[in-house]
């Protein structure tokens, strides 16, 4: 066993498959002391899709000027935070990380909706987002005014900012 390199590399319990990919995948090159364990393994060889058929459904149900616009966001939101999980939460669109929600969008009557799930990013972006209209929660885009990647990449790191200073999630035992 190299216990020096176990002493440097230790893998934070509740570490994301990716990550406790990484480090078994290092492991076996620096140290191999252990196999790489038989789920994370099969997980390895079948990775699981960070794509949610439920959103493509959605998808499919709203006007083409809706999916369009939809689409470009889910796009953004992959490029910029990799490791986020779709799924779908309060009925909408939604995305994920480390089993929190960071985002979700739905297509309106009037165009579409931006959702950061949570009461305070809106507010710490006030600047960013003028000349957009918005609820508390909510920020509304259309096709004449689309949401740049510069934009949601600012609401991605402030909702993903507020969530490291809570901590980590708590689940019940």
């Amino acid at each position: 066993m190299n216990s020096e390199w176990h002493k440097r590399h230790i893998l934070p319990k509740g570490s994301p498959l990716e990550q406790r990919i990484a480090w078994h995948l290092e492991h076996q090159k620096r140290c191999a002391c252990r196999p790489v364990p038989p789920k994370l393994k099969k997980e390895m060889a079948d990775p699981p899709t960070n794509q949610e058929p439920a959103i493509d459904e959605y998808l499919a149900a709203v006007s083409a000027t809706s999916r369009d616009l939809l689409q470009q966001l889910r796009r953004t939101i992959h490029a910029v935070v990799p490791e986020v999980q779709e799924c779908i939460s309060y009925r909408l669109p939604a995305f994920r990380v480390n089993g929190r929600i960071i985002a979700g969008f739905s297509a309106t009557s009037k165009g579409c909706s931006y959702y950061p799930f949570s009461g305070t990013t809106l507010r710490t972006l006030a600047r960013d987002i003028e000349g957009y209209s918005q609820t508390k929660s909510a920020l509304h885009f259309g096709p004449g005014r689309p949401l740049p990647a510069s934009l949601v990449r600012k609401l991605l790191r402030a909702r993903i900012a507020e969530d490291s200073r809570r901590g980590p999630e708590r689940r019940p035992a």
